[in-house]
């Protein structure tokens, strides 16, 4: 066994007895690898997701932020995210928390909406028994062309996150769905990729102008602030309240 191997497997230990794949463990051991030789210069706003972030190539620059960590590995579902929460969130100390996860848990894993939001609440819980009021911030599944068939179950979701938002202490729910949705409520297709999946820049766009206006979700550093990390390359006051 290679040094790489050993040092892997210490990184991505198995959390869960029904986890036997390996499926996301090159993209974990890469963003493991490229925050560990960062230098914060402040606690970075942490975004924890699936590829939507992952692709986000120039979140940074859309954000108009460097203390930022982008820890979004490709395929991510709820139940990843859980695998791998020691790996990738106990490498920083985040000033703010953002999660974008639930969109593949019901288009890929085939869970409903109660269910694939059973899973968020347990993420939830997690970060609050680790990192307690750190604040949390969910964004809403995106409508996509390609997924449009799951587009009940997308409302759903998010209905059901922005209601235990509003209600609770689980953190802002931020609707990040309706920018990118025209006035026949159906998808742009100019915001996304050629796989009508994936946002392209003029989607990034979209985001980071709604995420850009969230009180407190950045820290307060000016752009041009070292430390910045992208998995591709002052703690805010928390509201408990939906941001549509």
């Amino acid at each position: 066994m290679n040094g790489q191997s050993e040092i892997f497997q210490t990184a991505l230990p198995a959390s869960e007895g029904e986890w036997t794949t390996s499926r996301y463990d090159d993209d974990v051991f890469a963003i493991r690898g490229q925050v560990l030789r960062r230098r914060f210069a402040s606690r970075p706003a942490v975004f924890f997701g699936s590829s939507s972030f992952r692709y986000w190539h120039r979140m940074a620059e859309d954000l108009d932020c460097l203390d930022l960590a982008n820890l979004g590995f490709g395929g991510g579902t709820v139940e990843s995210g859980l695998r791998y929460f020691d790996s990738l969130l106990g490498l920083v100390e985040p000033a703010s928390i953002v999660l974008y996860f639930g969109e593949n848990d019901i288009a890929n894993d085939g869970l409903d909406a109660n269910s694939a939001f059973a899973g968020a609440q347990r993420l939830t819980r997690r970060i609050r028994e680790v990192f307690g009021a750190v604040p949390i911030y969910h964004l809403s599944i995106k409508h996509s062309p390609a997924r449009w068939i799951y587009a009940d179950e997308f409302r759903a979701f998010n209905a059901m996150r922005a209601e235990s938002c509003a209600k609770g202490s689980d953190g802002v729910f931020i609707d990040v769905s309706s920018c990118l949705l025209g006035r026949h409520g159906r998808p742009i297709g100019r915001f996304y990729d050629a796989d009508g999946i994936h946002l392209n820049a003029a989607g990034y766009a979209q985001w980071a102008e709604v995420i850009a206006a969230v009180p407190g979700l950045l820290p307060a550093t000016a752009a041009g602030t070292p430390g910045a990390f992208s998995s591709e390359a002052g703690t805010g006051s928390r509201e408990d309240k939906a941001i549509k």
